[in-house]
């Protein structure tokens, strides 16, 4: 575990402030240079140690010239990056009239230099880079951004934190869509990726077949080998994940085949408790459900992956034939 920093606090007119972090001390860098914090974005007008936090506030402490050289706090633009490999960095500014009221205005980050994973780009004028080769952008990426005061050395912009990482979404999962943050979370785990790379295409209505499921459910046990085409398959067959199922290449994965796959999964691993059991026999299409597949679909129900297809009664819909994005859904229903 790494060493917490060393942290001297200061009394001043407005409470204690922040003067000094491992030795990096306030006025280093011109009379106006020192240590600044932010909560969710804003700046509190008193000091660090009146301010109440409640869970989930999320705390920056950083060093620069606010009130001098200046300082700007970058928000970056998506919404162009998989299309036109365009990323823009604006801050909202403020600067004060003769009365001392605050007037914000957005403005761009320009001169920034800025890293795209392991690619350095600066921003134009307009605040923006761009990515030339897009193939494969969409998923998670690591964004830095930083700017010194060329006279000073001192930060002019909030720079990300380290691990910093953004979600460039996919051509064909709008960020509106139903399943966007269950793919986001599914990507990012690493149980899905792409059907087209050159495209950033996920295919989310595509039908999840049975060969492509093993795979997923590989990722998850943490036994697939990329380089071991039909490793997959020989773990699920070992494993007996696919239960009274026979592997067909191509053939489409229904509900509860996936439940009852999913949940050899899960068994397998051996994490987790899987003793909870649901009352399924008021749904609707309960006679539906095949009979090996009873116990766990009463289990996926207790354990929330499936919340039926109807709003007024549980219903299972066991032969339907889910698509990638049904299956993301349920696997972020149940790891959520």
């Amino acid at each position: 575990m790494e060493d917490s920093p060393e942290i001297i606090l200061t009394d001043g007119a407005y409470g204690a402030y922040v003067g000094e972090i491992d030795g990096l001390a306030e006025f280093a860098y011109g009379d106006m240079s020192g240590w600044s914090y932010r909560v969710n974005g804003l700046s509190p007008t008193f000091g660090i140690d009146l301010y109440e936090l409640e869970n989930g506030d999320e705390v920056v402490n950083f060093y620069g010239d606010p009130f001098g050289i200046g300082m700007q706090y970058p928000i970056a633009d998506l919404s162009r990056l998989v299309n036109d490999g365009i990323i823009k960095f604006t801050s909202i500014d403020s600067e004060y009239d003769e009365d001392w009221n605050e007037i914000y205005s957005e403005n761009p980050v320009g001169s920034a230099e800025v890293t795209f994973d392991a690619q350095t780009y600066t921003t134009d004028e307009n605040g923006e880079i761009t990515i030339a080769d897009k193939t494969g952008i969409s998923g998670f990426h690591t964004l830095q951004i930083e700017r010194y005061d060329e006279q000073s050395g001192v930060p002019t912009v909030l720079r990300l934190a380290p691990d910093f990482e953004i979600y460039a979404p996919f051509a064909d999962t709008p960020d509106e869509a139903w399943y966007d943050g269950a793919v986001m979370f599914c990507v990012g785990e690493g149980y899905f990726i792409g059907t087209d790379l050159a495209l950033n295409l996920f295919a989310p209505m595509n039908k999840m077949r049975m060969d492509h499921l093993v795979i997923v459910l590989a990722r998850i046990a943490g036994a697939y080998d990329p380089s071991d085409a039909g490793g997959a398959v020989t773990w699920a067959l070992e494993n007996e994940i696919l239960g009274g199922n026979e592997f067909v290449v191509g053939i489409n994965v229904t509900r509860e085949t996936f439940i009852s796959m999913f949940y050899r999964t899960v068994d397998l691993i051996g994490s987790y408790d899987m003793t909870d059991r649901a009352d399924i026999t008021g749904a609707a299409d309960y006679g539906d459900i095949s009979e090996d597949c009873l116990e766990t679909v009463s289990w996926a129900v207790a354990a929330g992956i499936i919340r039926g297809t109807s709003e007024n009664e549980l219903t299972i819909d066991p032969g339907f034939e889910i698509n990638r994005a049904t299956v993301c859904q349920m696997l972020y229903n149940y790891y959520n």
